[in-house]
């Protein structure tokens, strides 16, 4: 299961929380296993799941009549459905139903019926007895319509803002999640050393990102970024595909991503089509050892900060000139920046908006880790390995060469 049940009990028990709502897509996917196919294309549409261990039933999913199928096709352990926006089907005899139908039938014949999301949500919290209670509403999801309306039927109701609360949930990964995350990472490095094997005279940077987003979804994954660029290309952090030709002698730097039943991956490596310069050389070897020491500083109870230091310490030390990066690294998972970030700073109060982990890393907990320098119009650098945290150190769900040669990284 992807929900980390024991831990979202602990982290609620802290926070003083009777119930806590998901609404956002990667929450209530997260929450339930429900995936709900009109939710990832609409941001703006609602439905909800709602958490509540010491009642029962401890769990309920409010989502669209629509979608009822998805819910008993899928993996969903929720057994408690409110079911909203009826959406009619044409009458057909038992007999003559496939099982998904069947079953698709007994839930809406067992679910409560509602007519919005809103209500299903205010329903289940009656249910319950909540009407006084904390509860913890993720507001990443919710519109601010729905949350003023929310306000208004519950007058009693102590509503806590939650999507930092559900961040902290979701920072240790369950072995499901990490199954995912391990997969993600597997398809693209092989997706992309597919790419850039097919690299040949006149290619150019948009067919080897094509043939990347091919190689993914031939693997099962879904393709989400292939930011590659070559020659000067390469200074530009979020270059936009091209078609420059890619020339014999050019530095390329990719920085990759897809997902394997939602689950992200993120990696990003620097190659030379050619023989390396000293400059090149020097930089990502930088780059490449900053990350091998951050890695190696990584195990329960360690400090961001300090792995945020072992990250940054050989590029320093190389001397380079505007050498400085807010972060090294981030969380990953259900979304591809999961807390904690990598960082001196306070995330929190940055444009990231995620909450600070004062208590040192915990195993289970994922991580891209990330080094790079860009020298304007010229060329840059990034090195990013993904890896689990447990509890004697890491385990790398990265493997790709970090040789700065094409020939020898291909290979």
């Amino acid at each position: 299961m992807l929900f980390n049940r024991e831990r979202a009990e602990a982290v609620m028990q802290r926070h003083g929380l009777d119930a806590l709502v998901a609404a956002s897509p990667d929450n209530v996917l997260y929450a339930t296993n429900y995936e709900c196919v009109t939710h990832w294309l609409n941001k703006g549409f609602q439905l909800y799941s709602l958490f509540s261990p010491g009642h029962a039933p401890a769990a309920s999913l409010i989502a669209p009549s629509l979608e009822l199928d998805a819910i008993v096709d899928g993996d969903v352990w929720v057994e408690d459905v409110y079911l909203f926006s009826p959406f009619p089907r044409g009458p057909a005899q038992t007999d003559a139903m496939d099982s998904t139908g069947r079953a698709a039938k007994e839930l809406s014949e067992r679910a409560h019926h509602v007519g919005r999301a809103l209500d299903g949500l205010v329903a289940a919290i009656e249910s319950r007895g909540l009407t006084g209670g904390r509860i913890g509403i993720d507001e990443s999801g919710i519109s601010p319509l729905f949350w003023w309306e929310l306000q208004q039927r519950l007058p009693n109701v102590d509503i806590v803002p939650a999507n930092a609360i559900w961040w902290e949930v979701r920072m240790v990964k369950t072995a499901d999640e990490i199954e995912r995350l391990s997969r993600a990472s597997a398809i693209t490095e092989t997706a992309v050393k597919a790419a850039l094997r097919g690299i040949g005279p006149g290619s150019t940077e948009r067919q080897v990102i094509d043939a990347y987003h091919s190689a993914v979804t031939a693997q099962g994954g879904r393709s989400t970024f292939c930011i590659l660029g070559s020659g000067s290309r390469t200074a530009q952090p979020h270059a936009l595909a091209s078609d420059k030709v890619i020339e014999a002698g050019d530095l390329i730097r990719y920085d990759i991503g897809c997902t394997y039943g939602y689950y992200h991956a993120d990696n990003a490596r620097a190659v030379v089509l050619g023989r390396p310069t000293g400059e090149q050389s020097r930089i990502w070897e930088a780059m490449a050892q900053g990350v091998d020491d951050a890695v190696g500083s990584m195990r329960p109870g360690a400090d961001v900060r300090d792995v945020y230091r072992a990250a940054m310490a050989p590029g320093q030390a190389l001397g380079l000139e505007n050498f400085e990066r807010f972060h090294c690294g981030h969380g990953i998972g259900v979304s591809v920046y999961d807390p904690p970030v990598i960082t001196l700073a306070d995330p929190a109060a940055s444009a990231f908006l995620m909450p600070a982990v004062d208590g040192g890393l915990e195993a289970g907990m994922t991580f891209s880790i990330e080094v790079g320098y860009y020298i304007q119009g010229v060329m840059g650098f990034l090195c990013e390995d993904t890896v689990v945290v447990t509890d004697t150190g890491v385990r790398h769900l990265t493997a790709n060469s970090k040789s700065l040669d094409f020939e020898a990284f291909i290979a």
